[in-house]
């Protein structure tokens, strides 16, 4: 498979970039959130434990040792002015966005391609990664498969053992940051094996390649989670074998579920949005597997399966909670990858059986129209959400650690500050948070 010659209709990459970056901050920042649910989890570990303790322990059943990293020194950093973690979030959804796109670009048009990006990037399913903190990991993992993604492209069009070895540091990164891709990596030989059928000599050394990283994490998950993690927050993961349930879930999460996002940005999804969402999906497989070759089928398989792999693990640990667990939006910084790239297959082919080109424009304006709407008219559901979450949160932090105010700490207050899933917050822990976000001391063990 030879390279592409530039197309002189593409926009330059720093002009695509700086689009990409500039929407989410559009779309997302916000200068008045505050440290919530899990960040608090993490910062209680940062004030009790020594550095290399936090660094290397399990957070659950995930270990991510390269997340955990990256947070201390953007909390590090931050201390107690929030916006600066919103701000840092949107710009690396941004980035990712911008990795999406050069990715749609090896398989689509130009401005094709941009336009999916620009719905990517303002695809209200990052609201759950930008206006919490913690889930920084989530974009951490997701860049570096994305990363991994293209150079397994390069490596098939220009071989070289430089890019094979970096396909495999970026898929290790990835899964240190979160463990959400940890089935999914096998997309990366797939790509060969599927996309790029005559290159299908190199899919042995890109599966040996995601066998080592597979062994290096599994060596360190052992040594440092050990091996009752994976069942630390599902005491019945092993209690029988998965049912009925167990495929719904995967199946909405891995497939319905992102065809809804792509139509509404909350996951109280009003009703038409089921219907829209199930006809879209069965629509966009329609036309690929009707009007599609060989070539654009098998993409399309590529992404369904890219998009059900990593459901395989999360699904097991998720689906005896609730089938609502399938609808959680920070899965959709993910599956909403695949879903687009089957809608931009489906509408190339679409859109070359149509009449003239302005048939064409004003049916490509009206659907991005609707999606983008859609986004925008449920981000203050989202919003709304978040701050009072965060008003909660930050009058527990100022009456807990000691700050003088005339406001009282109320049950209802602490219990959105402390929901049940997370460990109760005690005045001398959150005098301590408050003391290390301000710079007055540092974490046990010197790790300030």
């Amino acid at each position: 498979m030879d390279a592409s010659p530039p197309d002189p209709s593409a926009p330059h990459p720093l002009k695509a970039l700086a689009l990409l970056l500039a929407l989410p901050l559009l779309m997302f920042w916000r200068p008045y959130f505050f440290y919530i649910i899990d960040d608090w989890t993490a910062l209680i570990q940062l004030v009790e434990h020594p550095f290399w303790s936090y660094l290397a322990a399990p957070d659950g059943e995930q270990w991510f040792p390269f997340f955990r990293l990256v947070y201390y020194g953007l909390v590090r950093m931050a201390g107690e002015y929030y916006s600066l973690l919103v701000l840092i979030n949107c710009l690396g959804t941004g980035l990712n966005a911008f990795l999406v796109y050069l990715f749609f670009r090896l398989h689509l048009s130009p401005g094709l391609a941009l336009g999916l990006g620009a719905l990517y990037a303002l695809a209200a399913v990052h609201h759950a990664i930008a206006w919490n903190a913690f889930y920084v990991g989530y974009l951490l993992s997701l860049g570096f498969f994305l990363g991994s993604l293209l150079l397994t492209d390069s490596y098939l069009r220009r071989g070289g053992a430089g890019r094979l070895g970096g396909v495999g540091l970026c898929a290790l990164l990835s899964l240190l940051s979160h463990n959400y891709p940890l089935v999914g990596l096998l997309a990366l030989p797939l790509y060969a094996w599927l996309v790029c059928r005559d290159h299908r000599r190199k899919f042995c050394s890109l599966l040996a390649i995601v066998l080592a990283v597979y062994l290096f994490f599994t060596l360190g998950y052992v040594g440092f989670a050990g091996t009752q993690a994976a069942a630390s927050h599902n005491l019945q993961l092993f209690s029988g074998l998965p049912g009925t349930n167990y495929l719904l879930h995967l199946i909405y999460g891995a497939w319905v579920a992102p065809f809804f996002y792509l139509l509404w940005g909350h996951y109280h999804f009003p009703l038409w949005t089921h219907v829209a969402g199930v006809v879209l999906l069965l629509l966009t497989l329609g036309l690929i597997w009707g009007w599609g070759g060989k070539p654009e089928r098998r993409l399309a398989l590529w992404a369904l399966l890219t998009n059900a792999l990593p459901f395989l693990l999360i699904s097991l640990t998720r689906y005896q909670r609730s089938l609502n667990q399938a609808f959680v939006a920070r899965y959709g910084i993910f599956t909403l990858i695949g879903a687009l790239l089957l809608l931009g297959l489906a509408w190339r082919l679409l859109a070359d059986r149509l009449p003239p080109q302005g048939w064409r424009r004003r049916l490509s304006l009206g659907l991005m129209g609707l999606m983008v709407a859609g986004q925008v008219l449920a981000l203050p559901l989202w919003s709304e959400k978040y701050q009072e979450m965060a008003r909660a949160s930050m009058t527990c932090y100022y009456v807990l650690s000691g700050e003088p105010q005339s406001a009282r700490l109320s049950l209802e207050d602490y219990r959105k500050f402390c929901p049940g899933a997370y460990p109760e917050i005690t005045p001398s822990q959150a005098l301590a948070v408050r003391r290390w976000l301000s710079g007055q001391v540092s974490p046990p063990g010197g790790g300030g």
